[in-house]
This record gives C-alpha cells, structure tokens and sequence, in this order.
C-alpha cells in the first residue's frame, strides 16, 4: 500500500480543476503525467472524499468543480492538501502514527517512530499524547512503555470507526482499490439510486473494511445493539453485496463485516430524493410519532406551531437515519454548526427541545454535529412558513437625489414576496397628510410625522441586511397590531412599555412573583380572568425556566391579545425556591393566532439576552422601562 507517499496526485488533481473554469481530461492527465483512465477514476475517488460538499461534474470530457457547502468542502480540501505538507502537519503525522499502531504486530518503539517521520522524540511524544486523547471517546488506548514499545488496544470497530472519523484523508487517500471492486461499488450505487454523499459514505467504509480484512483484522464480536440489523432490508443489501465482493478478493467476508457494512446505508444523510430508497429502507411509525411529539413540546414549551407540510417525509427519514448513527456510532461532521447556532438562535433552540424528545424516547445522545444538522431543519421550517404577504405601499423619503432612493428601492424588492408599491419623495417635500396613506416609511432624514404608520430611519449609506432586519421585524409587528416605537426595531421591546416593566420582589420567590405580574395584567384589561390559573397548571406540569437564569412562563390568552410583561430580581437578590431564576418573561398568546413570525421574533430578542451575561446582571440593576429602553438604544443594542 502507497500510504503518505511522496506524490499526492489527488491534490494535484483538484488544484487543477479548483483554478481552472473547466479542465480538459487529457490537459490534466498529460500534466500529472498519467492515463485518461487514472484521471477518471481519481476524479470518482474525490468525489467520494468530498462526501458530497462538493463534486467535479464530467460534461464530454470537461471536469468542473461545483461546490455545495463551501465551509465543509474547504475542510475537505485542506486535508487533502495537507498531504503535501507530510510531516510539517501535527494532524499527517498523528495519523501516520494511528496507521502504524493499527497494523503493527508487535509493539512500537517511540524511536522508530520519531526516525521514520524524521521529527524529535519529544515531538513524537506530544504527538502521542493528542493521540491518546482524541481516541478516548472510541474507548480505544495506547498501552505500553516507551522503551518497550506502544500497542493500540480496542475494538476493531471502534478501530475503524475513528478511521472513518478522523483520518481517512491522510490515510486511503490513493488507496489502490482496483478497477474490478470500483465497478462493483459504481453498479451498486445504480441499483440503489444513492446520492454522492450516500454513496461516499458507503465508498469510505468499504475502503476500510478491504484494508483492514486484508491485513489480517476482523470484526470478531459486535455488541448486541448491531445485531438486530441482521433482520433488517440493509442487512440484505450488504449480504447480496458481499457475495460480489468475495469473487474478486482472496479473502471471505463473515457476517461481523457484512453488519459495518450496514452502517453507512442505515446511517446514511437523507438523500436529495428519497424516492429511490423507499423500497429498501422501511420507515417505522413510531419515527413519525416522534415528530409530531417534537413539534407539540416545541408548541408547548416556546409558544411557536412549527409547520413541516411537503418537507414532513424527509424530515421522518433524516431522523430516523440520524438515531441509527447515533445508535451505531456512525458519525458525520456537521461544519456549519456553529455558524447555525449564531445565525439561527430560534432554530437552534427548536433542535434543543427535539434533542430532549430523542433522547427520551431513544435512550441515544445526539451529538453537537446532529444538533446542527436539526437546526437547519428547523431554520428552513420557519422561513417556509412565513404567511403570504399583500402589497405594501411604501414611501422613500430621502433628503437629496435619486440614487439613494433607487437603491433603498432595490433592495425592498428584494425583501417582499409581493412586489411593494413605492412612492419617492426628495428634498423634504413629504407632506405629513400622506402619512396615512401608506403601510411603511422608510427615511434617512428627520421627518416629523404624527400618525400611527410604523417609519424606519437609516442612513444613506445603509447595511442591506440591517435594513432587511429592520423592515421584517416593522413589518411582522405591524401586522399584529403592536405599537412601534420610532427607532426601536425589536419586538421585544416594543410589546413593553412602563406598566409591563416589573422590579420583583425575591422574598416572595419565583411563583409569587409571576402572580403578581399575571394579576397586573388581568388588572390592565390586557389578559382573561383564567390567564394566571392556566400558567400555574403549566408551571406543575413542567417548569418554564427554559435557559439559565431566564424564566419563560406562558400561555394562551382568551382576550386574543398579544402580551409580554418583564421582570427583573435585583442585583445580588435570589428568587425564594428558585435560585437561578433572574430574568422573567411572561406572555400571554392569542388562541387563534396566524402568523408566529413576531413570535419567533420575540424569541430571538429573549435568546440574545440570555445568552450575554453581562447584558442579563446590567438589566437586573434596571428600575424602569424608561432605563431598560435607553440602555439597549444608547449603549448596548443587541437586537441588530
């Protein structure tokens, strides 16, 4: 085998096309000084590395890199380059060693290893020691004496299973499969209609599976919770495909190894089209149930009905792949979480409370990368249900020329589903009677108005995701009848005012507390008599105190109202009985109720806060709405 060999043609290869609009089959075999054939088949191996983040497109011998998921295709590729690097990289030369310590038959000298990589011992040693800690959580460990020599202990599937995790671009980079078990991989991903990224997965562990087998290692015993595999459509998939398999390799392929090669296909990424699995994977009812659970705890625990309509199917299918995955320790990075996290606080959130529902029902762990994976479900849920809009009528008020408006202009258009309908008005020549007229203003100069229709003030040279924020969140608040204050875009907010500001009182504790403030709004006409009777009956049920430090009580509002009131415990003070409680959110939502966007909305202000503990100890030294507002307006506005 050619491992960490000195001519790494695959990063050779995607330089090429990665530089190149397009690259011609011969130019780049006569470049990397190889067949036509060779190049085709590295371009297939690529493909199956990038796992379907990217792939190069092969149009009448013209090969073109079309890139899906820029994030997870650069790790990809950073890896494959790294090869060239060899053993410069900490990560290439940890791998080295793994590779060494998996295959070796008696115990290895710390020595040998620093010679064969020409690095100092203490290097080696460092090495080692990430080594020892990254293999942990496989329950995998490097035993033995420096000068007696190191043994990798552990079960073969955990051996491959950090393989496939972990190292495989360092490791079966260029490994020498052959044609004849390549076509037997390519004529299965026909007859199943896999996906690149299915049948990347696929193509990974077979690799692993071949080297391993070749070299003398089998899968010896399985823990019970694989076996029931063999009962399954998979099992059969992997049966039929062996049998191929051992015609073209000296070698049999017992049972153990057919069950890992269940696990890609039972853990798989749920396909662009699940069309063509239907008749290989069955889908349980109880995965179905599961997802109405979800989005009834989501409904009850944030108040928010998430609509799934046409994506319902691949929803089921995704979250029964990812508890097999989690079940069979088949893991897949997820390179975007924590960019989801920050992006889509509220989605991220939702796959929280599905994380807690799985968990329950499943007995598994979801992963943080699974985590993510939920909250891009989610975030594509919410932007989908957004209600159909009607044309608004806008008014553009700019203080000199038409540029400014034309581009405010543009990028409206960009915002609404319905195309608005806009008026331009330049050189302050707005009349304050026309204010009525219109749904929305949008000015960048200080125009005097004094009726009720909700203005956006920006600056001429405007942030077009700002200002896209802006006219959402106007918009959504509008639309629910909530008052907006000029220059304040949260809705958060915008739903408070003087009377719904509570400084609370810690000798009362917690629950007191939340009486006092439901009473004040039964007072203020704005919630029903029953309101505070139904949050208790929820507080048994389950607590509402949904982050640290931040209590959410809420429920339904038969007065048809909207309502937010805030409380605060004083700096220093503890709620009685309830010692991390020091913010309070207290909502009262209208039964029928069409559009969630301010909801989600809403939410999105409470995570902002939540999630900044200066801002939540700052808000406790609050003693009025008044210094609740100008703090977020003059010195800290997180809402942006």
């Amino acid at each position: 085998m050619k491992l960490f060999n000195d001519e790494n043609r695959m990063a050779a290869l995607l330089r090429n096309v990665e530089v190149q609009d397009s690259s011609d089959v011969e130019r780049i075999a006569a470049k990397l000084s190889v067949s036509t054939k060779t190049v085709r088949n590295d371009v297939k191996e690529l493909n199956c590395l990038m796992g379907g983040y990217a792939v190069i497109s092969n149009k009448k011998g013209q090969y073109k890199l079309i890139v899906f998921d820029q994030k997870g295709y650069e790790e990809i590729r950073d890896k494959i380059y790294e090869q060239e690097e060899y053993f410069n990289s900490p990560q290439t030369r940890m791998a080295y060693i793994f590779w060494q310590l998996m295959d070796a038959k008696k115990p290895y000298l710390i020595d040998d290893l620093s010679e064969e990589m020409k690095v100092g011992r203490t290097t080696t040693v460092g090495d080692l020691n990430r080594i020892r800690e990254q293999i942990k959580k496989y329950d995998l460990t490097v035993e033995g004496k420096a000068n007696t020599g190191l043994s990798l202990c552990g079960e073969e599937i955990k051996i491959r299973l950090f393989l496939l995790e972990n190292v495989y671009e360092q490791i079966y980079l260029n490994y020498p499969l052959g044609s004849r078990l390549r076509q037997l991989l390519y004529d299965m991903q026909t007859e199943y209609s896999l996906d690149a990224l299915g049948f990347g997965q696929f193509f990974r562990a077979f690799v692993v599976m071949i080297d391993r087998l070749g070299n003398g290692h089998t899968i010896e015993s399985l823990d019970h919770r694989y076996l029931e595999l063999y009962d399954s459509k998979v099992y059969e998939i992997a049966d039929e495909f062996a049998d191929k398999v051992e015609e073209a390799v000296p070698f049999k392929i017992p049972k153990p190894e057919r069950i890992f090669l269940c696990l890609p296909i039972a853990g798989m990424r749920t396909p662009v089209n699940t069309e063509g699995i239907e008749n290989y994977i069955q889908i349980s009812e109880e995965a179905a149930d599961l997802i109405i659970e979800i989005l009834d705890r989501i409904r009850d625990e944030i108040g928010v009905t998430v609509i799934v309509n046409e994506l319902f199917d691949d929803f089921v299918y995704h979250v029964f792949f990812m508890i097999n995955r989690l079940k069979y320790g088949f893991h897949i990075r997820n390179a975007l979480v924590e960019e989801v996290k920050d992006e889509y606080s509220v989605a991220y959130t939702m796959a929280g409370i599905a994380k807690d529902v799985i968990e329950t029902r499943t007995g598994v762990e979801v992963t943080k990368d699974e985590l993510g994976f939920l909250a891009m479900y989610f975030g594509v849920f919410l932007l989908e249900q957004a209600p159909e809009q009607k044309q608004y009528r806008i008014a553009i008020v700019c203080g000199s020329g038409k540029i400014i408006g034309r581009l405010i202009a543009s990028q409206l258009k960009n915002i609404f589903e319905v195309e608005p309908a806009i008026d331009y008005y330049f050189n302050g020549d707005f009349e304050a009677e026309k204010e009525d007229s219109y749904d929305l203003i949008i000015t960048t100069t200080n125009l005097k108005t004094k009726g009720p229709t909700p203005i956006i003030d920006i600056d001429e040279v405007f942030d077009k995701n700002l200002l896209k924020s802006k006219v959402e969140s106007v918009k959504n608040m509008a639309e629910m009848g909530i008052p907006i204050r000029r220059g304040i875009d949260s809705v958060f907010l915008n739903m408070l005012d003087e009377e719904r500001f509570f400084v609370l009182r810690p000798e009362l504790g917690y629950e007191e507390n939340v009486d006092m403030m439901t009473e004040e709004l039964y007072k203020q006409g704005l919630v029903d008599e029953g309101f505070e009777e139904r949050i208790r009956i929820r507080e048994q049920e389950s607590t509402m105190i949904f982050e640290k430090n931040i209590a959410f009580p809420h429920t339904t509002n038969k007065l048809q109202k909207l309502t937010l009131a805030f409380g605060v415990f004083p700096e220093e003070e503890k709620a009685k009985g309830e010692d991390e409680v020091q913010l309070v959110f207290l909502l009262a939502i209208p039964e029928e109720m069409k559009n969630d966007s301010v909801l989600i909305q809403l939410y999105d202000n409470m995570l902002a806060i939540a999630h900044e503990p200066d801002v939540v100890k700052k808000l406790r030294q609050m003693k009025s709405y008044r210094e609740l507002l100008l703090y977020f307006v003059e010195e800290n506005n997180i809402f942006k």
